[in-house]
């Protein structure tokens, strides 16, 4: 509960950022892309500056993991490569309302990544961890405890994943900032048995907000609360409740390209005492490119500050459109 009350002291604050040139702070569509956490409804970054009109895009998150580790009494790897892709589409409903709606699509699979995430490791000297005990692109995501298997998928699968719909509200706009607060009520499409879904509604509280700091500079934060539903994926194991919060900054480097940072938090899903829980923090970099026609290209790539707690790479590319 005391994390639950960090993120609400945190939601809090994101007000502020509305009271100091528009403001368009986009952050990188991204999350924890834990093979476990990715499958609650934990959102991804939403719009703090609801749509004129609407926009459509998508959005592919390819990550990969490598971690294992064995005790006494459990034992748990994570081992494999998810390939996810996201069309979303959001409109406005008025002036001061607006609808998300995603259509995601996940791949499981033991993936390609993992000569690269050596050898990048390599060029920095930095350690590999479990690497080093697991076999290269292969899949195994497992939990033990006892004598039990709880949880064993080695299977490469794919398909429909859990559809978020998000409905939101604009608190307040100017142009120097916004805040908007968005309701995602996610329904579970996908299936608990190939991790392409967790099984059970989950329902998230988000604040969003950005504000412009100079012609070049602007910040952007969310906080998320959400309810999860009673899952079929580590059932006894899984939270009520979980959350994280969101921070990062956006730089116009050029007419055209933005360059962005970004902090994401996220509280615990599962009770295990282990890295399948995903109670992590990742930072992600990456920018946007908008071409004369219209378009927004995205691009960037996410890495696990806290060692094991969430993917060692994912990369991340998109295209948007406003209309």
């Amino acid at each position: 509960m005391r994390r639950v009350g960090r993120l609400a002291v945190g939601a809090s604050a994101l007000t502020c950022l509305a009271q100091a040139s528009p403001a368009h702070a986009d952050p990188i569509l991204t999350r924890n892309q834990h093979p476990l956490v990715a499958l609650y409804g934990l959102p991804l970054p939403l719009a703090a500056r609801l749509p004129g009109a609407g926009s459509v895009g998508a959005t592919v998150n390819w990550s990969n993991i490598a971690t294992t580790d064995t005790t006494d009494q459990r034992s748990y790897t994570l081992d494999g490569e998810v390939f996810e892709v996201r069309v979303q589409a959001e409109h406005a409903v008025g002036e001061h309302f607006a609808v998300q709606g995603q259509l995601a699509w996940r791949q499981l699979s033991g993936g390609s990544l993992d000569s690269l995430v050596e050898g990048w490791h390599d060029l920095f000297s930095l350690p590999n961890g479990s690497r080093d005990r697991l076999p290269r692109d292969a899949l195994l995501i497992e939990y033990r405890t006892g004598a039990s298997t709880l949880l064993r998928v080695d299977d490469e699968s794919s398909g429909l994943a859990d559809l978020p719909l998000a409905f939101g509200y604009q608190l307040t706009v100017s142009e120097q900032g916004a805040v908007a607060t968005w309701l995602t009520i996610k329904v579970p499409a996908g299936k608990a048995a190939d991790l392409t879904g967790s099984g059970a509604v989950d329902v998230a509280l988000s604040l969003a907000g950005e504000r412009q700091l100079s012609e070049r500079w602007q910040v952007f934060g969310q906080a998320n609360v959400a309810w999860l539903g009673a899952g079929d994926v580590l059932a006894d194991q899984q939270q009520d409740f979980a959350g994280s919060l969101l921070a990062g900054a956006t730089w116009n480097a050029w007419q055209r390209l933005e360059l962005t940072a970004q902090l994401e938090a996220n509280t615990a899903v599962l009770d295990t005492g282990t890295d399948l829980d995903g109670d992590a923090v990742v930072l992600s970099l990456g920018g946007r490119y908008r071409t004369d026609s219209g378009w927004a290209c995205d691009f960037g790539f996410s890495e696990d500050l806290q060692i094991d707690a969430s993917p060692d790479i994912v990369f991340v590319f998109g295209v948007r459109r406003a209309f």
